[in-house]
């Protein structure tokens, strides 16, 4: 029987170490299937975040309601970044080569802005560990060195990008407002599927079976931490 990595929400005597984790992931690439891999990135990712004490919408909208109506910085990172948040430091650098500054966030109001702004976080960027892809919105904070370039304007050869911003600095678990994640539907644990989302993975595995061409159904999950949509609407009152 293969080895499975041990869900930090369960009792081990083993102390949970995230770079561990990552490379044990990465390297049963080479063991399992496709589908198995995703499918436990991702169930490993939820329950890291539960046993956190962030809870689970498959909702989104949902759960970016619970935020105030504030400006948060949010930024698509490295899932293994992510992981790095929970670790003994629980903070990692975000920084530029030199003077070679770019874009690598925006700025987004969840009571506002909809979908404006935080699109280009999702389609800006590439990373991601076993096609699990995370998103991570930051509490905006006067001293942040958050800065607007000039390739932030409504129509950049055809694209809103008026929202996008340059962050360097600190990340530390505290100042995250949420974190989400996206996995491909075909992917993802069929037994964390919502019925509608179920429906919509077999319609697109039909056409791709059938050699129709279809894009394939994403799924999003977002993780805020309890109590913290309260503590922040109190802040703010």
């Amino acid at each position: 029987m293969k080895e499975r990595f041990e869900s930090p929400g369960k009792s081990s005597e083993k102390k949970f170490n995230p770079a561990e984790t990552v490379l044990h992931i990465e390297n049963n690439i080479r063991t399992e299937s496709h589908n198995e891999v995703t499918a436990e990135t991702y169930s490993f990712f939820k329950d890291l975040l539960t046993a956190n004490g962030y809870t689970e919408f498959t909702d989104v909208n949902a759960a970016y309601s619970t935020l105030p109506a504030s400006p948060l910085i949010v930024r698509r990172e490295d899932p293994r970044n992510v992981l790095k948040l929970f670790s003994e430091t629980e903070s990692y650098e975000v920084g530029f080569m030199g003077d070679d500054r770019y874009s690598n966030c925006v700025e987004w109001n969840p009571q506002s802005d909809g979908p404006r702004n935080i699109g280009n976080a999702y389609a800006e960027g590439f990373t991601n560990l076993n096609n699990v892809v995370t998103v991570i919105g930051l509490e905006k904070a006067p001293e942040d060195d958050l800065l607007r370039l000039p390739d932030a304007v409504q129509d950049f050869h055809g694209l809103d990008r008026a929202g996008v911003r340059s962050f360097q600095g600190a990340i530390s678990a505290e100042k995250i407002a949420f974190i989400s994640v996206r996995v491909p539907g075909h992917l993802f644990p069929e037994s964390e599927l919502t019925e509608e989302e179920c429906d919509k993975v077999d319609e697109y595995l039909e056409s791709a079976h059938s050699g129709i061409k279809a894009q394939p159904v994403m799924i999003h999950r977002s993780y805020i931490k309890k109590g913290r949509d309260t503590e922040q609407r109190k802040e703010a009152a």
